[in-house]
């Protein structure tokens, strides 16, 4: 029966994803210990295409390329992935959704399931985009998960998938930043003196005297920095270029 310790060990690990630490190894030992499992898996796979996946395996030896071929030929015919696939991610049985008795007469199962002991299976969706699926999953040969494990998986793919979505966040922001960062770096000797007389707070017609340019093709430079800097006011040219511009 999973408790307070159970929780406790699932914020450390959520807090770890969000800050950037690879947790998944940390994350099969966790639910192996907690909860149990004859295998326990964490797929990386890309939907709709002929990628293979990259799984790791706790409990069981890794994936030969026989078995790695063969999943790819029969994942189409698992009629559990395709729930898991057009389903609103959550935590679920296979048992809540197949027949496991005619599964169990599948060729998926009998080929690539029954011989590594993966009878039950619980699947615990972390991401899923259109085009990318991160899926982690529990199997056992003799007896199914219960309705109280499941609930615990619940709330561990919750936290674990909402860390990871944060990290991701930061990641996009933090790319998009280097851009922007690496934007004033970019322009041409022109854009860089209006630039930086729009950081003293000059207008289009002072800058022009400064220069020696008209007021209209000062406009267009500040246009073309406001391109350039991906901003929309002279304030926003004034920060970006005060912030990355080099001294």
């Amino acid at each position: 029966m999973v408790g307070a310790r159970f929780e406790a060990d699932v914020i450390s690990l959520a807090r770890a994803g969000a800050e950037g630490a690879e947790v998944m190894p940390e994350a099969l030992a966790l639910l192996d210990r907690h909860i149990g499992a004859t295998v326990l898996s964490v797929s990386m796979m890309s939907l709709g295409s002929e990628v293979p996946a990259e799984v790791a395996l706790r409990g069981s030896a890794p994936l030969t390329a026989a078995e790695t071929a063969e999943w790819q030929r029969l994942i189409g015919t698992h009629p559990y992935f395709a729930h898991i696939v057009t389903s609103t991610p959550s935590t679920s049985r296979l048992t809540d959704v197949v027949d496991l008795e005619r599964f169990q007469h599948s060729e998926v199962y009998e080929r690539l399931l029954q011989p590594r002991a993966s009878r039950y299976q619980v699947a615990l969706p972390l991401e899923r985009t259109p085009h990318r699926m991160v899926l982690m999953s529990l199997w056992r040969d003799r007896a199914d998960f219960t309705d109280d494990e499941v609930v615990a998986l619940e709330l561990f793919r919750t936290a674990v998938a909402a860390a990871l979505a944060f990290r991701a966040a930061i990641e996009s922001l933090q790319s998009r930043a280097r851009v922007t960062d690496a934007a004033p770096r970019r322009l041409t000797p022109r854009q860089r003196q209006v630039a930086a007389l729009v950081e003293l707070g000059l207008t289009n017609g002072q800058i022009g005297a400064r220069l020696g340019l008209t007021e209209r093709t000062v406009r267009k430079h500040v246009g073309d920095l406001f391109v350039a800097l991906e901003c929309d006011s002279r304030t926003l040219i004034a920060v970006r270029w005060r912030a990355a511009a080099p001294s």
